[in-house]
């Protein structure tokens, strides 16, 4: 059908009358745009006068903090100086500085202080500036730091932050100081100090001179302020008087150029910019932003209005010509074309929605009936539909069901495998679940824990309980610590919610924390122990700052130094030689980065020598932070050795004297060492113990060599010829040089003969001294490359015993020919000048020599410089016996040797070659398969799978690495692998622990003059168990010991007034071996001393310095099977961890005590005893005296069982008890003295 015409021109006319209204809608908009920008224009300049004006303000403020400054200088000076006002100036090369007390300041000064009229009064001057600049500070925040420079350089500041030194370096440097015109203050340009930005605003005090008050401001501080304050989004500067910005609250700001501001025609064309300087002000404000920046918002609303009106316009219109099309133009077409083809209309014309009127009706009720037609159809299709998505749902919901029991069952093991108490309750405190570990904790099981409340499962741990409560009216997760069932609980309880953040229940989760609270308690008390050991030391320990000053000293470097205090200088007790030898030593820690250095210096007043070590502390990031120098008094060694230069009998002497003296301070560091070692935790509190520990056996190897030296050297020496192991000898040699081998980076290496029997007959511990002393001066005098020692077999003609030669070497530095002649002479090192770098007396190699000559050996040495050492020996040892061990006979030994070795097929084994293993008729008798080569364990793993023999290797990565997996394989030392064969126990058993020595209930009385060893001795037998009574003395030791009875007495054999000989020998007049034994401790090493102690009676003889497992070993046999004396861990429980209660109890009890011996001794019948024994029991029990009480308790039943109504004498169990009670009535009378 061809186009309605009249439609045509309808949508011509619509079209025109729409472009109208839009086109004067354009017009409109741009003039709104030129006012909004005019508008804004005018809002900006008020803004920035509004801002140039508290710019202004701040000014002002900085001007009149220096008008007051200035004041306060021209006022006359009023302030005293303090007497100590010198003290605590730091003398730096080309100035001074000293920081005042309580925050006063600093101040810094050029050149040498000398404190001159001129120099008093400035510093009283400054010190009146302290009140103006402390205001100064408060008031302004961007303020960094107020300096006052006079003249002459000397300045006081004041600074915030004084933590760092940069600032006032750039201060010192001159680098804040302004260009200065007359009468006008200044601004410096922006200057980087550690990464912060910073300028001073100053002031000069005269026209011409240097003296300037300047205000430090942080310029990121102030660009932050003056940033809040922007406005538009245009950038703020501030200019100071030299040409540049002084800050910006933007990096990339930018003034507009005066040509493009002239050129504009209106105000903010090429940008708005506004520049502001109050009269006689150093700061200029200006702001600036470019055009485009600054249309940006007026053009975005005035765009945004448009297309408001434009929408508005053509949705208008849109609906104009939907409304009349609907009612009008498409009734009327549809209308037509149904008039046009009458009973051929098309369907589409049929299925419009047209009036009613418009058409006949029984087309309209053909129209009804299609539209339920196809309603009909499409309610079939949304029923198929609607089925389809119901399957879908059941489905997913099914696998929605799965997951969950999934989840539920995995969450389960989680909780049950996660060790802390965890349990959630449902919001009416009823329990919903727990794991595991909170079923054994409450000992109810889930199932019966589950639906009911905490006080219908039990009424334990209600604290539990008020922690839920606290929780519940909080309303949020609370955290605590509780105690339950006597140990620690960290506790959280949680609200739980739902998916909808709405509450459902409590969780609660509970850790025990009991170890970590002792571990902390026990770090503390080690803390303090440490610090005590350092106090106490024998030795001096002086801390000094790398500024050479005294930080601290203990008691021995406090007596040793009266005149050194903390703060002053160590220098003033030395002369100036000592002073220059120490400063060298100093320096050469600080500059080689050493960790340790050692020296000796001699005082002339008194006169005495000090043997000084140096060590450099670091901290993390390997900056130095201060000295710690040990000094040992060592006047008693040099004189002693200076003695023994004029008189051999002098000698002999001091040895004797030295071996007591040094022994004795060596059992006081090695016993702390332990004692502490015990108790910390920490690695770097344990290497600092090992170092001490290591240092102690040093000066104890010393005087061990001295002994054996004068032993050598007086003849008294005999080869203790036994057999010994040469497996042992190997791995002894090993465990010692090894460590210190790998401190320095050395490779150790050992080489065994395998031929060398592998037991021999000889001076084993001659031998290991020897080696010991060989490889020690290896490892010392070598710095890079390799140390080792090689063992082989020489021909022989005796048939019972093989020669070995030993040989000792490194790739040192060598010994010249000149130092070879000598270096086997006493107190003699090849270094003999006052540089040498290596500590020792120079006996070991004189002690090696007199050894090896002992043993019928000749000690040999080949050196060159550069190149290294080699010492060489010869011993001729017997044979041993070896052990017979039936498993040797089920060994096979795969051997690349061409013979056979002689000790192992005299044991049975089989050896050869890989083949002859294969070839062997019964190879289910190989029970042990020993190799030592890697290519054939894995050629014998890969081909012999079925394999049932258990392998013996060497304990290296090349033969365990290729072994199969989950081998049982029992690995050797690999340097003597093949005598390990002969001499181990194929089945390997794992060595059971040693149980820890328990002394408990032990009751020692230690007598010690010493009171260093005294405590040590005390503090040892304490950790393992036993009651200790330490005295200092003996002198009224028989009283002591009749009224405390102890079980064993531990005692020093030389103390004045009464030795331990006199001591034993009063004691033996009451006391047998067997009553009470005594343990002599002497550090006297001679066998003749020992001979003597036990003639006087001594049951045991113990030399210092003592380790805790010898001195446990020598009490274990009197170990009694009584009752401990005091249970004090008991006692303190008892008095809920107060000792000062536990104190004042047992002096109470001590007081009925006494009363009780009273009646003890007046009570005569049956009745009486058993109530007074049943009172002592009770009381004595209470307070953990256990002894007292187990008597009181065996007196009280045999006093029941007596059938007499009176007791004419004393039973023997009422004589038991009261010399219990006067045991422990002595007893807690030295138990409250200690």
């Amino acid at each position: 059908m061809p186009q309605f015409l009249p439609l045509k021109n309808y949508r011509k006319a619509i079209s025109i009358a729409l472009l109208v209204p839009m086109l004067l809608a354009v017009v409109l908009c741009f003039h709104l745009y030129q006012v909004k920008l005019e508008r804004q224009y005018q809002v900006y300049q008020a803004q920035f006068f509004v801002l140039a004006g508290q710019v202004e303000q701040e000014t002002l403020a900085a001007q009149t903090v220096i008008t007051s400054i200035r004041n306060s200088l021209a006022e006359p000076i009023r302030y005293e100086l303090d007497a100590d006002w010198q003290q605590n100036i730091r003398q730096q090369a080309g100035y001074f500085y000293r920081q005042l007390p309580d925050n006063g300041g600093e101040v810094v000064g050029l050149g040498r202080f000398v404190p001159t009229p001129e120099l008093v009064a400035q510093w009283q001057q400054i010190m009146a500036l302290g009140p103006s600049f402390n205001t100064a500070l408060a008031l302004i925040d961007e303020l960094e730091a107020v300096v006052f420079v006079q003249d002459n350089g000397f300045a006081f500041v004041k600074r915030r932050d004084t933590s760092q030194s940069n600032l006032l370096t750039a201060i010192v440097e001159s680098r804040f100081t302004p260009q200065f015109s007359q009468g006008i203050t200044a601004t410096s340009m922006p200057t980087r100090v550690f990464g912060n930005r910073y300028f001073a605003l100053g002031q000069r005090l005269a026209s011409g001179s240097l003296s300037q008050i300047l205000l430090i401001y942080d310029v990121d501080k102030l660009a932050g302020r003056l940033q809040h304050m922007a406005f538009g989004g245009g950038g703020l500067a501030l200019k100071g008087t030299q040409p540049g910005v002084v800050l910006a609250t933007s990096k990339d700001y930018r003034e507009l150029e005066e040509a493009e501001v002239r050129a504009a025609k209106l105000p903010w064309d090429g940008g708005v910019q506004f520049s502001y300087r109050p009269a006689a002000q150093p700061f200029t404000l200006n702001f600036a932003q470019e055009e485009a920046s600054f249309s940006a918002p007026a053009r975005y609303e005035a765009l945004l209005e448009l297309g408001f009106l434009i929408l508005f316009i053509v949705f208008t219109f849109a609906a104009y010509v939907w409304l009349n099309a609907q009612v009008f133009i498409r009734p009327l077409k549809h209308f037509v074309r149904y008039l046009t083809y009458q009973e051929n209309t098309p369907q589409a014309t049929m299925n419009y929605a047209v009036p009613k009127d418009w058409q006949p009706w029984f087309l309209e009720i053909k129209r009804v009936v299609t539209q339920k037609r196809d309603a009909l159809q499409q309610l079939q299709d949304n029923n198929a539909k609607l089925d389809e998505q119901v399957q879908q749902q059941k489905k997913a919901l099914s696998r929605s069901l799965e997951a969950k029991e999934r989840q539920a069952a995995l969450l389960k093991t989680v909780l049950n495998s996660v060790p802390d108490l965890v349990y959630y309750k449902n919001i009416d405190g009823s329990f919903i679940g727990c794991n595991e570990a909170f079923e054994r904790f409450i000992g109810v099981s889930q199932v019966d824990l589950v639906a009911r409340e905490h006080q219908e499962v039990t009424e334990r741990h209600l604290a539990l309980l008020d922690l839920e409560q606290t929780m519940n009216r909080q309303g949020q997760s609370l955290t605590d610590t509780l105690l339950l069932e006597g140990s620690s609980y960290l506790i959280t309880v949680s609200p739980l919610y739902n998916d909808l953040r709405k509450r459902i229940g409590t969780l609660g989760v509970a850790r025990d924390i009991s170890e970590q609270q002792q571990a902390l308690t026990a770090l503390r008390a080690s803390e303090q122990n440490f610090k005590a050991a350092i106090e106490y030391a024998p030795n001096g320990v002086i801390l000094l700052s790398v500024d050479r000053l005294v930080l601290e000293l203990n008691r021995a470097a406090r007596k040793l130094f009266t005149r050194v205090e903390v703060g002053s200088s160590l220098y003033s007790v030395f002369e100036d030689a000592d002073v220059e030898a120490l400063n060298d030593v100093l320096d050469h820690c600080l500059q080689e980065r050493q960790g340790a250095s050692e020296l000796s210096l001699a005082q002339q007043d008194p006169k005495r020598w000090l043997h000084l070590s140096v060590s450099l502390v670091w901290d993390k990031q390997k900056n130095p932070k201060y000295f710690v120098i040990h000094i040992q008094n060592v006047t008693a060694l040099i004189r002693a050795r200076l003695d023994a230069e004029r008189a051999n009998h002098a000698k002999s002497r001091f040895i004797a004297n030295i071996s007591h003296e040094i022994r004795t301070p060596i059992n006081a560091i090695l016993g702390m060492v332990s004692i502490l070692k015990s108790e910390l935790d920490a690695s770097k509190e344990q290497q600092k113990l090992e170092q001490i520990e290591r240092a102690a056996q040093q000066l104890l190897a010393m005087l061990n060599d001295i002994l054996n030296f004068a032993r050598l050297e007086s003849g008294q020496g005999k080869p203790n010829n036994q057999p010994f192991c040469l497996v042992d000898l190997v791995t002894s040699l090993s465990g010692f040089i090894t460590p210190l081998s790998s401190a320095k980076q050395l490779a150790f290496e050992i080489e065994v003969d395998p031929f060398i029997w592998p037991r021999l007959i000889g001076d084993e511990a001659r031998i290991k001294l020897v080696l010991m002393n060989l490889l020690g001066n290896a490892v010392k005098f070598t710095e890079h490359g390799r140390v080792g020692v090689s063992l082989s077999l020489q021909p022989d003609l005796q048939a019972s015993g093989q020669a070995i030669k030993f040989c000792v070497w490194d790739t040192g530095p060598g010994i010249s020919e000149r130092d070879q002649a000598r270096l086997f002479d006493a107190f003699t090192q090849g270094n003999e000048s006052s540089s040498r770098t290596h500590e020792g007396i120079g006996l070991g190699l004189a002690i090696v020599k007199q050894v090896i000559q002992l043993l019928g050996g000749e000690i040999t040495l080949c050196s060159k410089p550069e190149v290294g050492s080699r010492f060489e020996f010869t011993l001729q040892l017997e044979r041993a016996a070896l052990p017979d061990d039936e498993h040797h006979k089920s060994l096979f030994v795969i051997s690349d040797e061409q013979a056979p070795l002689p000790y192992l097929t005299h044991q049975g084994s089989r050896q050869g070659s890989v083949a002859d293993f294969k070839a062997l008729s019964a190879p289910a008798s190989v029970h042990y398969l020993a190799c030592d080569n890697p290519a054939h364990v894995a050629a014998l793993s890969q081909t012999e799978p079925g394999l049932n023999a258990r392998w013996l290797v060497p304990d290296t990565a090349a033969c365990t690495d290729v072994l199969p997996a989950n081998t049982d394989a029992l690995r050797l030392f690999a340097p003597v692998f093949y005598q390990s064969l002969s001499t181990c126990s194929m089945e390997a058993p794992r060595a059971a622990l040693p149980e820890p020595c328990l002394l408990s209930p032990l009751l020692c009385i230690v007598v010690d003059d010493n009171p260093v060893n005294l405590d040590i001795s005390t503090t040892v037998l304490q950790q393992r168990g036993a009651t200790v009574v330490a005295l200092s003395n003996a002198e009224q030791i028989v009283d002591i010991c009749q009224k405390l009875r102890p079980d064993v007495v531990l005692m020093d054999l030389y103390m004045p007034n009464i030795d331990g000989y006199e001591a034993s020998r009063q004691l033996r007049c009451y006391f047998d071996r067997d009553t009470l034994p005594i343990i002599a401790l002497t550090a006297n090493a001679h066998e003749q001393e020992k001979q003597q102690a036990m003639a006087t009676g001594l049951n045991g003889f113990l030399v210092k310095p003592v380790t805790p497992a010898d001195l446990c070993a020598a009490l274990q046999d009197y170990v009694p099977d009584s009752e401990i004396i005091f249970d004090h861990p008991f006692a303190l429980a008892q008095m809920m961890g107060k000792e000062a209660l536990v104190r004042t109890m047992l002096e109470k009890f001590a007081k009925l005590c006494e009363e009780y011996v009273t009646t003890l001794h007046n009570t005569h019948s049956a009745p009486e005893l058993v109530s007074l024994a049943h009172t002592i029991k009770g009381s004595a029990a209470g307070l953990g005296l256990r002894r007292l009480a187990a008597q009181a308790r065996e007196c009280e039943t045999a006093a029941k069982q007596e059938q007499q109504a009176a007791i004419e004498q004393v039973s023997d169990e009422q004589a038991r008890l009261l010399a219990a009670a006067e045991q422990t009535l002595c007893f807690i009378s030295f138990w409250l003295k200690g």
